[in-house]
């Protein structure tokens, strides 16, 4: 009995403060097929908003039909020294990711006017350890490409619902 209150109770303080699960994101049947198009036809970040734009329910482009292009104008991943010790050995890097985008709608509209996102994270390395340092960075380089394809599908849906 004991449990189940204490359950009851933890309910009431979840829905109280206004904590609820991110809903998935599902797009606007009004974008249509949509075409993701980057610099590089092998950018993971291109290939990881076509998946994404997939799962998000919309549909892929079909060569020789009219389709949205959400356009990847530029993106830029850089590593600088944060903080420096008192020996001048780099203990801190950030590792910033910017990429500028657009989407232009089927009838060649446009929707999105050209944006940038920035997103930033910070880490540390051990000259003792520098091993693992480097695999270290991948992943934070890998995380950034995913938070940045969410961050770019938030906008598309965010203008989406507005109009």
């Amino acid at each position: 009995m004991a449990r189940v209150l204490v359950l009851v109770c933890l309910v009431v303080a979840l829905s109280a403060c206004g904590f609820r699960p991110r809903a998935s994101l599902a797009l606007a049947t009004e974008l249509g097929p949509v075409k993701v198009q980057t610099a590089d036809p092998y950018s993971p970040l291109g290939q990881g908003l076509s998946t994404a734009l997939a799962r998000a329910g919309a549909q892929p482009a079909v060569d020789g039909q009219p389709a949205s292009v959400l356009r990847v104008l530029g993106e830029t991943l850089d590593t600088r020294p944060l903080v420096v010790d008192e020996r001048a050995q780099v203990r801190e890097y950030e590792t910033r990711y910017r990429v500028q985008f657009d989407l232009q709608g089927a009838d060649g509209a446009t929707l999105i006017p050209q944006q940038v996102v920035e997103l930033r994270r910070e880490f540390t390395y051990d000259s003792v350890a520098s091993v693992g340092s480097p695999a270290e960075q991948q992943l934070i380089q890998a995380e950034l490409r995913r938070d940045m394809q969410a961050a770019i599908l938030r906008r598309v849906d965010a203008v989406l619902r507005a109009d």
